[in-house]
């Protein structure tokens, strides 16, 4: 074998030995990933699962999930309500049966306002007229910042302990309002709207408004729809704001009040919103009979004594439950009637 040949075999067995060691550790590295692989999807199932020692109780939240809150567990319920997988409304707040049981709407008063005026001079023509613009244009946010001036609420403080009205609209041939017209009473209280004979009578809206210094919890109440002798009477609705900061949990506040009224009661069918301090609403549907709530058919009274007198629209099976005195007399409150125009 000559020189030439020598060298050619050395450098065949050169290469035979590199490929060689180049699979040797291709093989080798291939084994390891698949061991390592094996190894780390262990260990996620064991930190997912809490059973890594040292990591009991941990969880795992991708890029995409949220932690759930503690409201989103399975329920029982206070009110008795199981098998629902996330607390609602009416579990929460257990209308139906629970701590509400016998209430009836919470209980309004009238608007007060106090001597805080220090004898300010006002102009009741030029104020109702002003007034009386807005209320026609249907601009209520203009009327609600006109009567919450100082020199409106001191013209509703001058009449007192009346129950007369300072009076801007049309009259009949006696002078006694008739058509439309504008009245501000005591206590914050205006009219505008249809008369007749001296009395509201036709179409028209009422509201008390409370003063921004009050710490009632009613903010604002008003009747809006049919009148006659003086008070609501046929179709028309009554509705309340309130401020939150003064709601509580137990009571159940009416926001609106839809359906027939009779000599300012409730009366037939009555289409019912109430609201919570938190802004929530719930529908119920009753009947009345000239104030008096009508006990709900298939509905028993409860251990109480208390009537069921409402459904809830979207559960039946969900009642507003009154004391028996609460159910009667329940129409607008509050209104001032019976006086005449103060010259």
């Amino acid at each position: 074998m000559d020189k030439q040949e020598k060298i050619k075999l050395a450098i065949t067995a050169g290469i035979a030995a590199v490929v060689l060691l180049i699979l040797v550790l291709f093989l080798a590295l291939s084994g390891n990933k698949n061991n390592d692989g094996e190894i780390l999807e262990e260990n996620i199932a064991k930190y997912s699962s809490g059973q890594e020692d040292g990591s009991e109780g941990l969880s795992v939240i991708t890029a995409n999930e949220e932690k759930s809150d503690e409201n989103d567990l399975t329920a029982t319920g206070d009110s008795g309500s199981t098998g629902s997988s996330v607390l609602t409304y009416s579990e929460t707040k257990d209308t139906a049966k629970g701590a509400v049981s016998g209430n009836s709407f919470y209980a309004t008063k009238t608007a007060t306002l106090k001597n805080v005026y220090k004898g300010m001079k006002f102009d009741i023509s030029a104020q109702l007229q002003d007034m009386y613009s807005y209320w026609a244009a249907g601009n209520m946010d203009a009327v609600r910042d006109l009567a919450h001036l100082e020199r409106y609420e001191a013209m509703s403080l001058s009449l007192n302990g009346s129950k007369d009205f300072y009076y801007s609209g049309e009259k009949n041939g006696a002078g006694l309002p008739d058509g439309m017209g504008l009245a501000v009473y005591a206590n914050d209280q205006y009219y505008f709207g249809n008369w007749s004979n001296g009395q509201r009578s036709g179409e028209g809206t009422w509201v008390s408004f409370y003063p921004s210094y009050s710490t009632y919890v009613v903010k604002e109440h008003l009747y809006t729809g049919q009148w006659a002798s003086d008070l609501p009477d046929g179709k028309g609705q009554e509705h309340y704001d309130y401020d939150p900061e003064y709601m509580n949990a137990e009571d159940i506040y009416l926001q609106n009040a839809i359906g027939g009224f009779a000599a300012g009661k409730y009366n037939g069918e009555m289409y019912i919103i109430t609201i919570d301090k938190d802004g929530n609403t719930m529908e119920w549907l009753g009947n009345c009979d000239s104030g008096d709530w009508e006990q709900v058919n298939y509905a028993a009274i409860d251990n109480k004594g208390n009537l069921p007198v409402l459904n809830e629209r979207e559960n039946s099976d969900n009642h507003i439950y009154m004391t028996a005195d609460g159910a009667k007399g329940n129409g607008v409150s509050g209104i001032i009637t019976g006086g005449k125009e103060n010259q």
